[in-house]
C-alpha cells in the first residue's frame, strides 16, 4: 500500500513515523521494496499526465531489476511505454540514494538529453528527480541531498548521481560503480564509452545500455546486444 495524503491524516505522528521507519529500511535493503513504497512515475493518461505509483501489476519490471541485481551488464531494446528509461533511473536513484560512496554516471548523446526536466519527468536525470521529488515524506526519512543542474549529491550516504553526455573521456578520468547509458544506438561515440567502462565493469561495478528498436549505430551496439564482439 502506498501512503496517500488521506491515510497519512489518519495516522498519528507515532505510527506515521514507525510504518515510515519500516519502510523505508525495506527500501534501503531492496529495490523491489523500493519500487513498492516510494517510487512514482508521471505517466500519460485521458490527455494529462498523471503522478502515479511505481506499476507493480507490469511483471517485466521486475525481472529487469532481479537480472539486474544478478548481472553487471545488461542492453535492453525497448519499445515505447515499457518504462526502460524510468526504471533505469530508479535503480540508479536506488543505488545512490541507499548506498554508501557511490559514483553512478547517467549518460545520453548530450548533456541537455540527460538533465532533461524534473517537473515532468524527462531525461535520465530528470527522472531520478522526479522520483526522488515525490518520494512519500521524504523530509522524514533522514534524505539529504543537493541537487545541481548535472548531478544528484546524497550527503547522508555520501554518494552522487552525475548526468554526462557521450563519449568516453569523463568515464575514464573517474571509477564509477555504475553507468546507465540511454539511447545507446543513437550515440555516435557510444563504442569510446563502452570501452572506457569495461574496467569499471572488471572491478565490480555495473552498466545497463537502453536503446530503441533499430540499433542504428554503424554496428556496435548490434554486435553488442547479439554478443558478437570479437574477443580482445
Amino acid at each position: 500500500m502506498i501512503l496517500r495524503a488521506p491515510i497519512l491524516d489518519a495516522l498519528t505522528p507515532r505510527v506515521l513515523q514507525l510504518r515510515l521507519a519500516a519502510r523505508w529500511e525495506l527500501a534501503r535493503r531492496s529495490p523491489h521494496a523500493f519500487h513498492e513504497f516510494l517510487v512514482h512515475t508521471n505517466r500519460p493518461q485521458d490527455r494529462q499526465n498523471i503522478v502515479t505509483p511505481w506499476p507493480t501489476d507490469r511483471p517485466h519490471l521486475r525481472v529487469l531489476t532481479d537480472c539486474w541485481q544478478a548481472h553487471q551488464m545488461m542492453l535492453l531494446v525497448k519499445c515505447r511505454q515499457m518504462l526502460a528509461t524510468w526504471w533505469a533511473s530508479s535503480i540508479a536513484l536506488w543505488e545512490g540514494l541507499c548506498n554508501p560512496h557511490r559514483l553512478i554516471m547517467l549518460q545520453s548523446k548530450r548533456l541537455e538529453d540527460v538533465i532533461g526536466d524534473p517537473n515532468t519527468g524527462d531525461g535520465l536525470l530528470g527522472r531520478a528527480k522526479f522520483i526522488l521529488h515525490h518520494i512519500p515524506c521524504h523530509g522524514l526519512l533522514g534524505i539529504k541531498c543537493a541537487e545541481l543542474s548535472d548531478r544528484i549529491i546524497f550527503a547522508h550516504t555520501e554518494s552522487t548521481l552525475w548526468g554526462i553526455p557521450q563519449g568516453g573521456e569523463i568515464i575514464r578520468q573517474r571509477t564509477p560503480a555504475g553507468i546507465v547509458s540511454d539511447e545507446c544506438a543513437f550515440q555516435e561515440e557510444f563504442e569510446d564509452s563502452f570501452t572506457a567502462t569495461t574496467p569499471c565493469i572488471r572491478a565490480g561495478g555495473w552498466f545497463v545500455g537502453i536503446t530503441t528498436a533499430g540499433l542504428k549505430d554503424g554496428g556496435f551496439t548490434r554486435k553488442l546486444f547479439r554478443d558478437e564482439l570479437e574477443a580482445a
